[in-house]
């Protein structure tokens, strides 16, 4: 196939036309001979038909080739050609040409076929799969751009002549537009309609390059090393090395990977690289999902956009299917940054006293473990990705990648990297222009610095502008003011490192000092305009601002690097972890103040897209960066001021990112989730610590989060302030019954209402209702379920959006048929376009769920499967939600369409989830003819379902698993019923009834004081 693809239309002007063929045979002929009597020229199929040709590259060639793009879409998917790599979706052609038509931008004339049109029964889509595609592409067409919400020009057609009949005039307005633009559209090459710039295998691609602040020198036995693994006799895949911030792991990396004499020369000549790819997890927005993006677009030529909207589950097979096909090389650089111990606001700063003793600043999770549990999936697999290798640089091991006695895994080594040797750092010092006594230079060196490379270029910076004797080592070691100033004989390595880099900073020039201080309170580096910003030049003049940009690169403390954004090269710049970390630290208190301010000044007044409308962590990038410049001023109750509501919503409801705002919450609580923050007023107190409550419940973490619950209702009780005290109750029932206290959680929606209704608000009333709507529904009390929905449904849905999410109350009565088995289509698309008008992920997700779990117990695979499969992306999309019960679902639908690859692995893995789905469990291990391991997840979700025993039980769950046990041939279990004596008291349950009790007596006050006035004469 050819590689030098032009995009550029020919002179003549062509029509591209598409459309599936067997079905639109006279229409086709009737649109051809009108393209031609505009005096324009067709590009048809029927033009290829005695070509030996690739169907993707003939047909997408076509749509280039054409100055503008007809579509008429019938009621009939059509072929759709299969390729893992340049269509892993199975679309069909007519689709992928229209996708190519949008991405070049030509003009688009749209005909769709109307319901009414007459069509033989053969020509109308019969496979399920194919159906769902064709009416999602058949409304995706019509809007005008991609999520668009209005609609293109197309015309509807219910007849072939009256097809015919909107031809002619469509045309000829084509006709007129493209003539009159033909002179002023400019010539497109191959590279130029590229949405980047990624370059062609074997060619290296790094994003971003890496640029060191001192010249390689020395690391000859590491050199050797990898070149001895890079071989492909060497059964080793992951190669890590593992080393304190500074001490050259990146340098080493780089070097060995783009000197032609070690990366390239390690292959045999018959088994070369099929290309080499480094990233760098040091930059802001990187991470695995992000990697496997790039890695994708730069294996298979295609443009990183059409990698975009998948995830790293999705991207996760298609990668490892390229790794095992030829040898790859990837570098994956810093990637401790996607560790549970940089879960933190000041990820780009945690020094390595920190690193070296690793804990979890938000929950109690394993900090060696990744962020995200999907990417701890993939670097196992990545383990075993033969024939590729993967070296990695990292200051922290992956827990995935070492096994219960802390070796590593299979396919996986791990090497610690030491200092220099003492000839090469002494060769190191020189190259900065440095002389002296040799053995006085590698004696100082081994002692004091333990041949650091990183410390040693700051050395190096120091020598060079010791005024006295610039570049004089000897002179310099001696000096009072110079190197015997450091008192280095009593600190560890680490200590050792720090001292120096401080001394260095103290060094520098005001202006120096002031703007490395300013950059080392962000998280990750700025391009020029955010330089520009915080020039510490009164006037800020661009030239001055060059000379310190330079003094601190001489000095080795700022690093310039370029990026690739949409395609275009962008200059960053950015501190090296070790030097942010320290330069924060070292910050006087005053200067922390007025620099922060500077920081917080700035983000503020950024422009950005409204919070209500966020769809990705980039829309919330500048509250972020206040919130966390805030917190780290100590200026708590404006952190909180600046979280509060908009930006806090748009974290929780519109991206349900948890992790990230536990990552903001956390220093609100120094003392635990159960205490208040101190640090801030009563009111901002109680709600970051409702905010956090739901972050952690959603996070698996319901203890920590009733404790959060518990300590801001009593907050709320205290304060009298009822709604919110109703909210919370609602909240804290949702949390119990997560854990399965369904008893407790019905008594909390009793309390929750009884709250609500005396202190007379029609919000609290209706969520209270709602709650307990819901848990009715759970217990099967159906009866007083549709009661209290007789009472809810009238009330309205106009209510505050922290409360209640949109489409919520419809979701809930959804719920409430599929467990009668009455649930119908209306049901769900009501929920459905509530939900995605209130931009609420979490009810979105879950709709999809449950139109997953009504397919599955009708036996309608496909559509269980295109349903789990939209919860179970939703769900990935936070980084912080594993939703087992869909994907556990999929799993199932999937093994029924004979599409799991590794079924028993599968339902391994499954089974290893925090709370697993075992109804769907046992009925995979079923079908896979396990009938051990089926009972006992049988076994076990009969007693889940159990929860509290009678009354008080799933009843629908439990209805299903007695089914499924007697299908077994299994005994039900006998389980004790609920004993009322077990049943102890919440911690602020009393503090509620007394406020009850309050809230009574207040309106028997009330009411005796208006009789007593009725009563008096005039």
């Amino acid at each position: 196939m050819p590689n030098n693809i032009s995009n550029k239309p020919r002179s003549v002007p062509q029509v591209m036309v598409s459309s599936t063929f067997t079905d639109l045979k006279e229409h086709r002929a009737a649109l051809i001979d009108s393209i031609h009597g505009h005096k324009l020229h067709a590009n048809v199929m029927e033009n290829d038909s005695a070509r030996l040709v690739d169907v993707i590259d003939s047909s997408l060639q076509m749509v280039r080739d054409s100055a503008a793009y007809i579509g008429v879409i019938s009621l009939k998917y059509g072929q759709t050609p299969e390729c893992p790599t340049r269509n892993p979706d199975k679309l069909s052609i007519t689709e992928l040409e229209f996708n190519e038509a949008q991405r070049l931008g030509r003009p688009v004339l749209l005909f769709i076929m109307g319901d009414d049109h007459p069509v033989k029964k053969a020509d109308i889509e019969k496979d399920l799969e194919k159906e769902t595609k064709l009416d999602a592409f058949r409304e995706r067409a019509k809007k005008a751009s991609p999520g668009s919400k209005v609609n293109r020009v197309y015309a509807v057609f219910n007849s072939l002549e009256e097809f015919k009949g909107s031809v002619g005039s469509s045309l000829g307005e084509l006709k007129s537009h493209l003539e009159s633009s033909a002179e002023d559209t400019p010539e497109v090459g191959p590279e130029e309609d590229k949405d980047n710039t990624i370059p062609k295998p074997p060619a290296f691609y790094a994003e971003p390059d890496y640029i060191g602040s001192h010249k390689f020198i020395g690391r000859a036995a590491e050199l050797q090393v990898l070149t001895d693994w890079a071989a492909p006799a060497d059964s080793t895949n992951l190669l890590l090395f593992e080393a304190i911030g500074g001490n050259g792991k990146s340098m080493l990396t780089w070097e060995w990977t783009t000197n032609p004499r070690h990366a390239l020369a390690a292959r045999p000549a018959d088994k070369p690289w099929a290309g080499r790819f480094w990233y760098s997890f040091y930059e802001g927005g990187a991470s695995m999902e992000d990697f496997c993006r790039h890695t994708l677009a730069y294996m298979t030529g295609r443009p990183l956009k059409d990698f975009a909207k998948k995830k790293t589950a999705e991207l996760k097979d298609d990668l490892l299917a390229q790794l095992h096909a030829q040898p790859w090389l990837l570098i994956l650089d810093g990637l401790e940054r996607i560790l549970v111990a940089y879960h933190r606001i000041d990820a780009a700063e945690v020094p390595d006293e920190e690193a070296n003793i690793p804990t979890d600043k938000i929950v109690n999770r394993n900090p060696c473990d990744a962020i995200r549990d999907e990417d701890n999936d993939l670097l196992r697999a990545l383990a075993a990705a033969r024939p590729s290798k993967l070296l990695v640089s990292s200051r922290l091991t992956p827990r995935v990648l070492l096994n219960p006695s802390g070796q590593t895994i299979s396919g996986a080594k791990r090497i610690t990297l030491p200092g220099l040797r003492p000839p090469d750092a002494e060769a190191l010092l020189r190259s900065c222009g440095i002389e002296g006594n040799s053995a006085a230079i590698q004696g100082y060196l081994t002692a004091n610095c333990d041949n650091h490379p990183l410390v040693i270029g700051i050395l190096g910076g120091l020598i060079v502008n010791y005024l006295p004797a610039r570049g004089d080592f000897d002179a310099w070691s001696a000096a009072p003011d110079g190197g015997a100033a450091l008192d280095l004989a009593r600190l560890d390595l680490t200590q050792r490192r720090n001292h120096i880099l401080e001394a260095a900073i103290q060094k520098l020039p005001d202006a120096s000092r002031q703007l490395l201080s300013t950059l080392a309170l962000l998280n990750d580096s700025v391009d020029y305009e955010t330089l520009k910003a915080f020039n510490p030049h009164l006037p800020p003049t661009p030239t001055k601002l060059t000379e310190t940009v330079k003094d601190l690169e001489q000095r080795g403390l700022l690093q310039w690097v370029q990026l690739r954004e949409k395609g275009k090269k962008i200059d960053r710049y950015d501190l090296h972890p070790v030097v942010r970390g320290v330069a924060s630290g070292a910050m006087a208190a005053a200067d922390r103040q007025r620099h922060g301010q500077r920081v917080v000044d700035h983000f503020t007044a950024q422009p950005h897209r409204p919070y209500e409308d966020a769809e990705t962590l980039e829309d919330v990038r500048s509250g972020r960066h206040v919130v966390r410049t805030l917190l780290k001023l100590g200026h708590f109750q404006r952190a909180a001021e600046a979280y509060w509501e908009d930006l806090s919503n748009a974290l929780l409801f519109n991206l349900n990112a948890y992790a990230e705002a536990l990552s903001l919450l956390k220093p609100f609580f120094p003392s635990g989730w159960g205490e208040l923050p101190k640090k801030v007023g009563a009111r901002a107190s109680s709600y970051l610590a409702t905010c956090a409550a739901i972050a952690l419940d959603n996070c698996g973490e319901p203890a920590a989060a009733l404790a959060a619950c518990g300590a801001a209702l009593r907050a709320y009780l205290e304060a009298e302030d009822w709604s919110y005290a109703a909210t919370l109750l609602c909240n804290i029932s949702g949390n119990l019954t997560g854990q399965n206290r369904l008893a407790q959680s019905l008594r909390t929606d009793s309390l929750a209402l009884e709250v609500a209704t005396l202190s007379e608000n029609e919000e609290s009333v209706f969520m209270s209702r709602l709650f307990l709507f819901a848990d009715q529904t759970r217990l099967g009390q159906w009866a007083e379920a549709a009661a209290t929905w007789s009472l809810l449904d009238p009330m309205g849905r106009a209510w505050w959006r922290g409360a209640y999410g949109l489409g919520q109350a419809e979701w809930r009565y959804a719920q409430f048929h599929f467990r009668q088995d009455s649930l119908q289509e209306a049901h769900l698309v009501e929920a459905e376009r509530l939900a995605a008008q209130g931009k609420d992920r979490t009810i979105i997700r879950y709709l999809h769920r449950l139109r997953g779990d009504w397919r599955l117990t009708q036996g309608e695979w496909k559509l269980a499967a295109a349903s789990y499969l939209e919860a179970v992306r939703l769900a990935r999309d936070t980084r912080s939600v594993i939703d087992t019960d869909s994907e556990t679902g999929l799993a199932l639908a999937k093994h029924h369409l004979d599409q799991l690859a590794n079924p028993r692995e599968e339902a391994g893995r499954l089974a290893q989830l925090r709370r697993p789905a075992h109804r769907y469990l046992a009925q995979l291990w079923l079908a896979l003819g396990d009938a051990e391991k089926a009972k006992h997840h049988a076994v076990a979700a009969y007693k889940w379902a159990w929860a509290d025993g009678e009354p008080y039980v799933r009843r629908y769950e439990l209805t299903q698993t007695t089914e499924l046990l007697q299908q077994m041939n299994l005994p039900i279990p006998n389980l004790p019923p609920y004993d009322p004596a077990k049943d102890e008291k919440l911690p602020w349950e009393d503090d509620v009834l007394a406020a009850i009790e309050k809230l009574k007596a207040k309106k028997a006050a009330q009411a005796k004081n208006g009789d007593s006035t009725q009563d008096e004469p005039d």
